[in-house]
């Protein structure tokens, strides 16, 4: 009967011996398991800390790109404005422009008017001087024939021709002074213009 005992208990102790063995390969097992678990879980932490970094960082990014779209587009609205303002300054350039080049056309016709005049007065001056003048030898020749006889009439004559040619040479200054006016206004005019001109470029 001893000999069965010992023998059981060998069984035991060698069944013992293995399930001690199992149970601490077991251990092992759990631990290495909680150890990657934990691990695992910290790695897991780790990325969800680096894609909240990352998320935050994207929405700062977001951010700014939104607040330089936002100054360009106060950038875009401010140049619209400025070329708005230039359009109409411009238009009302070209609108004087127009105006001051008619101005200066009805002054050149003036102008033409007035040289016309001045050229017709002073060819009926010098045909009056050289009558006055073919008068002034005639009157030098009948004086040498007659004496004092007539030269009352012809002095008349004479007084007559000389008050007509101070009257036209009257007539000429004015209109050139006229003349002179109106060539200081043609060239205010063109003055003008060119301003203008200089302003629209």
């Amino acid at each position: 009967g001893s000999t069965q005992s010992t023998g059981s208990s060998g069984i035991n102790a060698e069944y013992g011996e293995e399930v001690i063995a199992v149970r601490l390969e077991n251990i092992k097992l759990i631990n290495k398991l909680k150890k990657r678990e934990a691990q695992l879980k910290q790695k897991e932490e780790l990325a969800d800390g680096l894609h909240l970094i990352d998320f935050e960082q994207l929405k700062i990014e977001n951010q700014t790109y939104n607040e330089k779209i936002e100054e360009r587009n106060e950038e875009l609205l401010k140049l619209r404005k400025k070329i708005t303002t230039t359009v109409q300054v411009l238009t009302h350039v070209k609108e004087k422009l127009q105006f001051v080049q008619g101005e200066n056309a009805g002054q050149r016709e003036k102008l033409k008017v007035v040289e016309f005049e001045v050229a017709k007065k002073r060819d009926i001056l010098s045909r009056t001087k050289q009558a006055r003048d073919a008068l002034r030898i005639d009157n030098v020749k009948q004086r040498k024939k007659c004496g004092l006889i007539g030269q009352e009439s012809l002095l008349r004559d004479l007084e007559v021709r000389k008050d007509d040619s101070e009257s036209l040479t009257t007539s000429i200054e004015n209109l050139q002074r006229h003349h002179m006016d109106l060539l200081m206004q043609v060239d205010g005019v063109r003055q003008k213009v060119d301003a203008v001109k200089v302003h629209s470029m």
